[in-house]
């Protein structure tokens, strides 16, 4: 090849390439520019890529969500295009006739113009092609012939901080006419990748999406039966076949239980100090010490991040020893603080021991037959769903850790977590012939209520002894987890679960950097930040650290905090 023939054929390169840089520059002056004139627009780094989002003054990821639809039905309906809602889990998903591409777009244009709503046509790993705002002008070429676009806002905390971005975007799919695409050159091979297989004839005469929905890859025209589905006020238009629950949708109610306690109240210390001085078992010293009881208002964000991101939840209840949070307002709809008096045997009280208390939980009146069950030291990170936890069946999804039990005896010198999940092991070998290996996750714990009970009737002894084991013991089993969750995977209630986690040691010498890239990506579905067996002499720096981050990350108040 000659110089003259390889310059000739790198030239459109090289022209996109200078055109591409022009198109940037005049974009970042326009969004300087804009931020200088509105000061709730800051820039943003989403996932790598230079956006702008919104400062907002109160934040859930369903109202999030469901701004970023109106973003975009606000522009259908304007323009007068028709559209469908397509079943996804969390965000929203439209359908649009392929043929009104144009239109729409243009009509997005013509309602954002000026404005820090993002386009881009998604890719996996949730990176935006094409990103650009309405605010940068002309859209990039390559979305007006994308098949899906993403639309909506990125929403921004009070220092800046991402709170949610195109995670919870509207995404707009461009169905095409069955009979058109088949009569194009790409329309053979279209049908053949279809599934299910359709013939040419219901294939003429069908929708077909751009993408795998879960549901169909097809929509003929005997299945377009208009329906409609609610959200938030308002009836939206879809298809019926597009509104039936499918296998593995959740449809019942899901709780939430926490247990809690304010160690560093007087009464309570003293109090625990007084049945400490009467004996107890053999134990670690941490796992009575006093940064095991010590509150960091963990609780009152851990209850911030479900009302932003599991909207789900039909009720949570607070088990806790005749204690309240200071700033917690219980007389509001959804929530229910329960004394140990009102599910523990009156001549056990007063314990300590949270292996104790799980024994209990599912006592709760009132309680759904599918729960979680949550420490106060795990947070959702980012917007869930039910269906994390359980199938539509109700079949649990259980946290299974890599990290394992180890062999031999429970000994002192263990966590009593470990000498519980040891305790249970011979339990089960006794009754199942079968070794249980494997710790469990420090995440929400999925529950089955009845199962709960039958593990009551099979175990009485070992399950009436740590119910009245004051403080945790090596002779403790834990229930909720392992006892719950090897005995589900031995009767096939439940299956290993995949659940996004990160654990945080928040005294460790890299918790900084462990925070900070929770605090920067929001990669996480949960997180657990632990301060277990902390020196006394970095107590104050460590709950400092603690705040910090917990109010950065969960900035507004829940419905059930008290009105300062």
């Amino acid at each position: 090849m000659t110089v003259r023939s390889f310059a000739r054929r790198m030239r459109p390169r090289v022209e996109r390439k200078a055109a591409e840089r022009v198109w940037q520059l005049r974009t970042m002056r326009r969004r300087r520019k804009a931020a200088v004139t509105d000061p709730e627009l800051r820039p943003v780094a989403v996932k790598g890529q230079q956006l702008y989002g919104r400062v907002v003054d109160r934040f859930t990821a369903a109202e999030a969500a469901a701004e970023n639809l109106d973003l975009v039905v606000g522009a259908l309906e304007q323009a007068g295009i028709s559209y469908f809602l397509v079943s996804s889990r969390t965000r929203y998903t439209v359908g649009v006739n392929a043929v009104d591409r144009e239109r729409f777009i243009t009509a997005l244009e013509e309602r954002h113009a000026g404005t820090a709503v993002f386009i881009g046509r998604p890719l996996p790993g949730g990176q935006l092609k094409h990103p650009a705002l309405f605010l940068d002008g002309a859209l990039p070429a390559a979305l007006r012939t994308a098949p899906v676009l993403r639309i909506g806002e990125n929403h921004l905390g009070p220092a800046g901080q991402l709170l949610a971005g195109p995670e919870l975007a509207c995404d707009v799919e461009f169905w095409e006419d069955g009979g058109q695409l088949l009569a194009s050159a790409d329309g053979p091979r279209r049908l053949a990748k279809v599934q299910p297989q359709a013939s040419a004839d219901i294939f003429a005469e069908s929708l077909v999406t751009p993408r795998n929905n879960g549901i169909t890859d097809v929509l003929p025209a005997s299945e377009q039966k208009p329906a409609t589905v609610r959200v938030g006020e308002r009836e939206l238009p879809t298809f019926a076949p597009l509104t039936v629950p499918t296998v593995n949708r959740v449809t019942f109610p899901v709780d939430v239980v926490y247990t809690w306690v304010d160690g560093e109240e007087p009464a309570m210390r003293a109090k625990r100090a007084r049945y400490q001085d009467r004996g107890i078992a053999e134990i670690l010293d941490k796992e009575t010490n006093a940064s095991r009881y010590t509150s960091h208002d963990e609780l009152k964000y851990s209850l911030r991040s479900l009302a932003m991101y599991a909207d789900f939840v039909r009720h949570i209840y607070i088990v806790t020893d005749g204690q309240k949070p200071h700033w917690l307002d219980d007389t509001v709809p959804g929530i229910t603080v329960v004394d140990h008096r009102d599910i523990f045997p009156a001549d056990v009280l007063p314990v300590f021991n949270s292996h104790a208390i799980e024994t209990r939980l599912h006592h709760i009146p009132g309680l759904s037959e599918h729960y979680l069950y949550f420490n106060d030291d795990v947070f959702v990170g980012r917007r869930i769903t039910p269906e994390h936890f359980f199938f539509g069946s109700g079949l649990m999804k259980i946290p299974v850790s890599p990290l394992k039990i180890g062999v031999g005896k429970p000994h002192a010198e263990e966590t009593a977590t470990n000498s519980a999940s040891k305790n249970v092991r011979r339990l089960l070998l006794e009754k199942f012939g079968r070794m249980t290996t494997n710790n469990f996750m420090h995440t929400p714990l999925p529950q089955q209520r009845g199962t709960l009970h039958v593990l009551e009737e099979l175990f009485p002894e070992d399950i009436r002894r740590t119910t009245a084991s004051r403080f945790r013991s090596p002779q403790d089993i834990a229930m909720t987890a392992p006892l719950l969750y090897q005995y589900a995977l031995m009767t096939g209630q439940g299956v290993p679960g995949k659940f996004s986690f990160r654990y945080v040691n928040i005294s460790r010498p890299d918790a900084e950097r462990r925070l900070a890239d929770l605090r920067r990506n929001r990669r996480f579905d949960f997180f657990c930040l632990n301060d277990v067996d902390v020196p006394p002499e970095e107590r104050e720096q460590v709950s400092v650290r603690m705040h910090e981050f917990l109010e950065n990350y969960f900035p507004f108040p829940s419905p059930f905090e008290k009105q300062s």
